[in-house]
């Protein structure tokens, strides 16, 4: 049933119905008594009227009750009067949308065929017994009702498209086509008509037919290219090269400069392997502000999400995309695409830039926000991160990620007192991103060990293990700094060895467990960890050096702990103590 019928029937029909039912029951009572006559007296003409009237009254009722979303209220009503008025077909139909809208198949045929046998010239009562059978998998007789529907009201062509329907849902496609044709007579070439009977002969196999109804809207409609273009890549699909190149030659005369025939001339082009032709019809298509950038981002988005197989390929793609922005240089779309192909190719600032601009032009869209966010991030701009940060939690309350690069931002500016504020609001409503929580709770921890709030940090480097017990890099950091405190060391040794057994060959893991074994005494075992690790770099940290010469002081081996000591200074870094174990050859802590 169409959606014209449905909203008829849900109002502009209650006076119709009413009217109508009203009028069949005077009839009825009308005929009753002229068969009666005398015989039935006053009495029983009464009797009949009151009747009437009653079934009437819960007629109305029940109408009442279903528009004020009384669904039990209405059935109730509905059946009582169909109980005195049996062939009440308005009460039966009132009944089968209701059951049509609570999805009881079974209930809504029921009524919905009565009201149909009922009153065989109501089209609503036809169409909805109809789209009944639909719903029931009965497309041939759905279809057969609306042939019924059609031969009694021709002029309504929407009861056309419905029959046409139910005849395709039977695969009854050639006589679809029919259904499809009469209509034309009626109104002449139709668009939506001809687009489905080609698409019916392809499926037929009738491909010369199908080519005709083409050729068929190409002539209606002459300035459609769109026409054209279907048929050419029907051409293409039935292996007719030749004639595609006709259409398309035909096209380049009749319509140079069409963005979708240049744009479907260089998928064309493409497939033949001439590369450099497509790419000039691609050019010509993305430089016309006329074709949306929708479209071209829709063609760019594979070019721009990986790099290209060679420097042409790249060379053109940035053509293309410089292309798309400057044509739309107003729209934020376009920017964003750029900035996406620019961070494809690590040029991070220009695609900051780009972002930039799209968040002025259109600030509604978080994603690009976020990528802004990346990028300064990776880029460690934290003046910027921070700056950012604190906009896109204004503009987004309830997106976690903000606040987690604001709280990153603000550690490394060391103004922790923001940072804790930005995590702690973080952690409120990440819970839906487990993951997200664990890194905000570690970096609390690792912030508070800064501030010296050291029970804070460990209780939330617990929190963060709570909820992501197996992360390597949590475990590490929170032994690291329990062993800096010579706090609680084993488990601060059993978190770093879980940590190695997670992520093994990781130099950084290894310094780690090295320095606990260190703190616990264990300086054979220490030595062991410490040499995996500085074997597995030509550059080690300062720190990682230093913790080597410690290591080796303490196992008796006094020059080789001075010899790293001073490669420890070599690097700029190292502990307040370095300068003074070097010139004391002595170890201090």
């Amino acid at each position: 049933m169409n959606n014209m019928g449905k909203s008829i029937a849900a109002f502009s029909l209650l006076l119709l119905l009413l009217t109508g039912a009203m009028e069949k029951a005077e009839a009825q009572n009308k005929k009753g008594n002229d068969k009666k006559g005398k015989k039935t007296g006053a009495t029983q003409s009464k009797s009949e009227n009151a009747e009437a009237q009653k079934a009437q009254k819960l007629f109305f009722d029940g109408i009442v009750a279903n528009l004020k979303g009384d669904a039990e209220g209405a059935i109730q009503a509905f059946k009582l009067c169909l109980t005195l008025q049996p062939k009440h077909d308005a009460a039966m139909y009132e009944l089968a949308r209701i059951f049509y809208d609570s999805h009881d198949k079974e209930q809504t045929l029921l009524y919905a065929e009565n009201a149909a046998k009922t009153d065989p010239a109501n089209k609503w009562y036809q169409s909805l017994y109809a789209e009944t059978l639909s719903v029931n998998n009965r497309f041939e007789e759905a279809a057969k009702v609306y042939e019924r529907v059609v031969s009694l009201y021709p002029s309504d062509y929407d009861f056309y498209f419905d029959w046409a329907y139910m005849l395709i849902q039977a695969n009854k496609y050639a006589e679809a086509i029919k259904v499809y044709d009469a209509l034309e007579l009626r109104t002449g070439p139709l668009e939506d008509v001809s687009i489905q009977k080609q698409k019916l002969y392809i499926r037929i196999g009738q491909f010369d037919k199908a080519v005709a109804e083409l050729q068929k809207l190409s002539n209606a409609f002459p300035n459609e290219v769109r026409y054209q273009l279907t048929l050419a890549e029907l051409y293409q699909a039935n292996n007719m090269p030749d004639k595609a190149q006709e259409v398309y030659n035909k096209l380049m005369e009749t319509a140079p400069d069409n963005p979708y025939a240049n744009l479907a001339l260089a998928d064309y082009l493409q497939t033949k392997g001439e590369t450099a032709q497509a790419f000039e019809k691609l050019k010509k298509a993305f430089a016309d502000p006329e074709l949306p950038l929708a479209t071209k981002a829709q063609r760019l988005s594979p070019m721009v999400e990986q790099k290209a197989a060679n420097p042409a390929d790249k060379d053109r793609i940035f053509e293309l995309v410089k292309l798309v922005t400057d044509t739309h240089t107003t729209e934020a779309l376009a920017h964003i695409i750029y900035g996406d192909l620019l961070n494809t190719y690590d040029q991070k600032e220009e695609a900051l830039q780009q972002f930039t601009q799209a968040s002025q032009i259109d600030g509604s869209s978080y994603e690009v926000w976020h990528q802004m966010l990346v990028i300064n991030y990776e880029l460690k701009h934290f003046d910027k991160l921070a700056s950012v940060s604190t906009q896109v939690i204004e503009l987004f309350p309830n997106q976690p990620y903000p606040y987690y690069f604001n709280g990153i931002a603000c550690n490394e500016l060391k103004t922790y007192d923001k940072a804790i504020k930005s995590l702690k609001q973080g952690t409120l409503i990440s819970a839906d991103n487990q993951n997200l929580s664990a890194q905000m709770y570690s970096l609390l921890g690792s912030i508070y060990n800064e501030t010296k709030d050291f029970e804070k940090s460990d209780n939330s480097f617990e929190k963060a293990l709570k909820i992501t017990p197996n992360d390597p890099y949590i475990l590490n950091n929170y032994s690291y700094f329990l062993s800096l405190r010579n706090f609680n060391l084993e488990r601060a040794a059993q978190m770093a060895e879980k940590a190695n057994q997670l992520e093994p060959n990781n130099s950084s893991f290894e310094d780690t467990y090295a320095w606990v074994l260190y703190k616990q005494k264990k300086y054979a075992d220490a030595r062991l960890w410490i040499e995996k690790a500085i074997s597995r770099n030509t550059d080690n940290s300062a720190t990682l050096l230093e913790h080597y010469g410690d290591i080796l002081f303490q196992l008796n081996e006094p020059d080789k702990a001075v010899e790293n000591w001073k490669k420890a200074k070599e690097k700029n870094g190292g502990s307040e103590f370095l300068d003074k174990k070097i010139k004391d050859r002595k170890l201090y802590e």
